[in-house]
């Protein structure tokens, strides 16, 4: 017997936000979709990968509901009502307007969001042991690279955000990379670049490159 139907049906229900106040009508969709989903892509462990699927789409849902509305001004932006996290980032890398405006100051600067060949969750290469063979443990999923000015200021992962400011302590700068995660903001000053945390003791901590920063 093929219980995928049974089992997409629970998923809806239990890990979509608004799954148990769905109709049939408006969870068909959903379950079509993560069925398909499965079909095409096998996974080892469907719950996770239904985790992962809807979570994709309620991202991508999210974008689309906004980029309808048309570019503002200079282009499209990111998402001014969904918090910036690995989902959305590859939403938006996968749009069909990677390019977003990150900052504004005496120009636009435009951050372009493309997929990696590096895992999200392990950081290996698409094709290393983790993902492919007898010796697979999970399903590859793509990081997600943010280049602006011709450098990479940043690279999404499935459980933070990995950032460097490329030696320009700028308004700019601390703009394009506030507008890359969540839970606080960065400014600089005497030619340094400091996180302050959006925490109760709002602490204020000295980017160091490559640091990472969790999704909050």
């Amino acid at each position: 017997m093929d219980m995928d139907p049974s089992l997409a049906f629970t998923a809806v229900l239990e890990i979509h936000p608004g799954g148990r106040t769905m109709t049939s009508e408006e969870s068909q969709p959903w379950k079509d979709g993560l069925l398909a989903a499965w079909k095409a892509e096998k996974p080892r462990d469907k719950w996770e990968h239904a985790r992962r699927w809807i979570a994709d789409k309620l991202a991508a849902d999210a974008l689309a509901e906004q980029d309808a509305e048309g570019p503002r001004g200079p282009g499209y932006f990111p998402p001014f009502h969904s918090r910036m996290d690995y989902r959305m980032a590859l939403a938006i890398a996968r749009s069909a307007h990677p390019g977003r405006v990150l900052a504004h100051t005496a120009v636009y600067r435009y951050g372009r969001f493309t997929e990696t060949p590096w895992c999200a969750v392990c950081g290996s290469a698409e094709l290393s042991p983790s993902h492919v063979g007898r010796e697979r443990s999970h399903d590859w999923e793509p990081s997600v690279a943010v280049t602006m000015m011709g450098s990479k200021i940043a690279t999404f992962h499935a459980t933070g955000v990995t950032l460097w400011s490329c030696g320009r302590a700028t308004v700019s700068t601390s703009e394009a990379l506030s507008n890359l995660v969540t839970g606080g903001y960065f400014y600089h000053r005497d030619g340094k670049l400091f996180f302050s945390s959006y925490s109760p003791e709002r602490t204020v901590t000295e980017h160091r490159e490559g640091a990472p920063y969790s999704y909050r």
